[in-house]
């Protein structure tokens, strides 16, 4: 149970970088190139880096994330 813990811990501070770094990045893509960078803290979850890379995963972050300024 401990492993298991410290790699959701892990997935929780990569989602909270995403969100801090998100808001300072101009673009999509400069977003992804800032990201790749943490996703180390990734290790044990195959099924996240494959949903950021493969199903659009880091489009999802940014349009939800822009999508709230359009609504206010």
């Amino acid at each position: 149970m401990g492993m298991s813990s410290w790699i959701l811990d892990q997935v929780d501070e990569f989602y909270e970088i995403a969100q801090k770094t998100i808001s300072s990045c101009e673009s999509l893509e400069e977003f992804q190139t800032e990201m790749i960078k943490f996703e180390g803290l990734l290790s044990g979850m195959d099924s996240e880096i494959e949903y950021l890379h493969n199903d659009n995963g880091y489009s999802e972050l940014w349009n939800d994330y822009w999508e709230a300024f359009q609504d206010a």
